[in-house]
């Protein structure tokens, strides 16, 4: 799989938008692309994609006003720590070819040109199912516990318990437990090769987004710097130095003893990963039976999941 695309009403750190304003995010798997023109192939299909998604009418007549406005698209890569030198030396190139078809497609067809066209999402599930780092990451971890969020009465969570993945209620900040949602835990490995955020510093990372932003993302680079405490200090004299005309946004997180008790991420070791694996099946599909509507949806309005 190399691309993946996602409407979306709010949107994270990657994307700033005008009040009322949705906008289309798009994914590229970096590390599977083969050539330049395979990446300015599958950018130009996730561009007219986009183009024509925000085209679309809104239930919000101020929305459909404000989209058709910018065109504001987010054509992202993940797996960028994966990839290798010649596969990013295809971004800058590729993003000029971008804003020239977006010039030339908008013209033709009566759109207004987008105001952006590319960024850099968290990423996240999206890029750990076909087992690439999630955007512009290094893998958390060789081996690790991925924890997802899960309505407490949605079918999927019975599923998770036959097939003998932990399950357990999300915690509040005070320790209580929200009986509303659960937690549901997977087990994760990367393949060999790639680059974990224990082999990578503070400095790298920033030094990596600062190369996507230059070459590739208009909008936002989104991402979480994994760091020690004693790479602090060299952390605030490099953004002394280099923080103006190189970043949007940043967030810093301790890879290890941060106090989060169900953190997205957990190292394990690799006997603690091959055991929960010996003990949990996967789920290889879902039947009709799991996913009775119950006739939710029969007023046209289905409830968020």
């Amino acid at each position: 799989m190399l691309i993946s695309v996602k409407t979306l009403n709010t949107i994270g750190a990657e994307q700033g938008l005008e009040d009322k304003e949705s906008c289309c995010l798009a994914e590229i798997y970096l590390p599977n692309i083969t050539s330049k023109e395979e990446l300015m192939d599958v950018a130009y299909l996730l561009y007219r994609v986009c183009k024509h998604s925000l085209t679309l009418p809104c239930h919000n007549k101020e929305t459909e006003d404000v989209v058709s406005k910018n065109m504001r698209m987010g054509i992202g890569i993940t797996g960028g720590m994966q990839a290798t030198k010649e596969q990013l030396s295809w971004l800058d190139e590729t993003y000029n070819f971008l804003r020239m078809i977006d010039k030339e497609y908008s013209e033709e067809h009566g759109f207004n040109q987008s105001i952006k066209l590319t960024t850099v999402k968290p990423s996240g599930t999206l890029s750990l199912l076909p087992g690439v780092t999630p955007g512009a990451h290094p893998g958390y971890a060789k081996f690790m516990i991925r924890r997802i969020t899960v309505d407490s009465e949605h079918p999927l969570v019975q599923v998770c318990k036959d097939h003998g993945y932990n399950v357990e209620y999300r915690l509040n900040i005070d320790g209580s437990k929200d009986f509303s949602s659960v937690i549901v835990e997977f087990p994760f490995r990367y393949k060999e090769g790639t680059r974990v955020a224990s082999e990578v510093n503070a400095i790298d990372q920033l030094e990596f987004i600062r190369f996507l932003q230059t070459n590739w993302s208009d909008n936002s680079v989104s991402c979480t710097i994994y760091f020690k405490p004693e790479e602090l200090n060299g952390i605030k004299e490099y953004l002394k130095r280099h923080y103006q005309n190189n970043f949007k946004t940043l967030s810093f997180l301790l890879h290890s003893e941060h106090g989060f008790k169900q953190a997205p991420y957990e190292e394990i070791t690799e006997e603690q990963y091959n055991e929960i694996v010996a003990r949990t099946k996967i789920i290889t599909g879902l039947s009709s039976a799991e996913y009775e509507s119950n006739d939710e949806c029969a007023s046209g309005v289905c409830p968020i999941r």
